[in-house]
This record gives structure tokens, sequence and C-alpha cells, in this order.
């Protein structure tokens, strides 16, 4: 009976990665990634690798926007106690991220304590916003939230236009409708639960 249940564990395994191997993303990613998604067809695509060894995970995403693009880490699926990693491309070419989070569902802050979620590269192309940032899986920090092994709650989000700058902490226009959450198995497709592995609230 242990063979058929390591079959079977294979098998779910396999069946779970091949669900979220689509892409619909123009630009060809920076490098190469262990596991990618598409978070909303057409919109918005993810690529990400964890390394073990130094405890961190590497993200790329790629959201069809000039504006700003945001990707978080939620304890619950929604705004409030999210963590969250928020960059753009300046009209010099330079790349802008920050970390921030939510108390409610009100624009995220910036984290001023520490600045766990770094950015690596990016750029804008063909009206895409792609950027390559990291952060590690338990920051220690009281304003992160941990990325654990098994399934992590993602949000997304992006606007049309650049944060304004001239603003405290950089005014984010509001996105609209232009977010969502997934429930993603960051860390390993190797153990799944009960529930289906991907959602959209």
């Amino acid at each position: 009976m242990m063979w058929l249940y390591t079959v079977s564990h294979i098998i779910l395994s396999l069946l779970v990665i091949q669900k979220i191997n689509g892409i619909s993303s123009p630009l060809q990613s920076y490098t190469s990634y262990r596991y990618s998604t598409e978070l909303q067809r057409n919109v918005a695509d993810l690529w990400w690798t964890v390394n073990e060894t130094q405890q961190e995970i590497t993200f790329e995403l790629h959201i069809k926007t000039t504006g700003w693009i945001a990707l978080g880490i939620s304890p619950a699926g929604g705004m409030k106690g999210a963590d969250i990693g928020l960059g753009w491309v300046d009209e010099g070419g330079q790349v802008r991220f920050q970390d921030r989070y939510a108390n409610s569902s009100s624009p995220p802050v910036i984290d001023n304590t520490t600045t766990d979620w770094l950015a690596l590269k990016g750029r804008e192309q063909n009206g895409w916003t792609t950027i390559q940032f990291k952060r590690s899986l338990d920051t220690c920090d009281k304003m992160d939230v941990p990325i654990k092994s098994g399934t992590n709650t993602l949000i997304f989000a992006y606007g049309l236009v650049d944060p304004d700058m001239s603003q405290s902490d950089g005014l984010i226009y509001y996105h609209d409708n232009r977010r969502s959450s997934r429930i993603v198995p960051l860390q390993s497709y190797l153990n799944p639960s009960p529930e289906e592995k991907f959602c959209w609230s």
C-alpha cells in the first residue's frame, strides 16, 4: 500500500505543477526559475525559485501596465495585515521598489523599520512592467508575513501610473478592480492540502 500512496502523491504533485504552467507575458524572464504561474490571463504572470540554503525566495513579476505593480503575502487573503513589495520603472528607466504593509484596505504604507523586499532588476517594454525581486522566507520583522511550507496566499495589484513621489510616502493611485488573490504553494508541491490549491477571491 505504501507504493500506491507514493505513486498517488507523485501524480497529484505533477497535476498541481501542470495546473500552474500557463504564461501570457510576451517578455522573456531574466533567468530560469523553478516555478511559474499565470496570475491573471493575459495580464499578470509570476515566476519564483526558493533557495533553501539562503532561506530566501526570488520572484519575477510581469504585469501588463506601465504603472506600479505589487505582490503581497497575505495572512488571510485580503489587504489587512499583508506584507507587500511594490515597484515601478520611472521615467529614467530606473527600478523603484518599496517594502510596504497594509493595516487595512487603505493604501499600504512604507515599512520604515527594515527593507526586506529587495529589487534586483526591472524594465518596461511593450506595455508591460517586469521586476525581479527577493526576500527572506522569514524576515523576523513583525510587519512582515513569513512564507511557510505548504500553501501561501498571494495578493497582487497594479496601477495605471507610477506613484506620485512628490507626496509623502509616494501617493499610490487606487487600483480599482485591478487586483486579486491566489493560493500558491510557494515552497513545495509535495505537501498538498485537502483543499483546492488555487482559487480566486
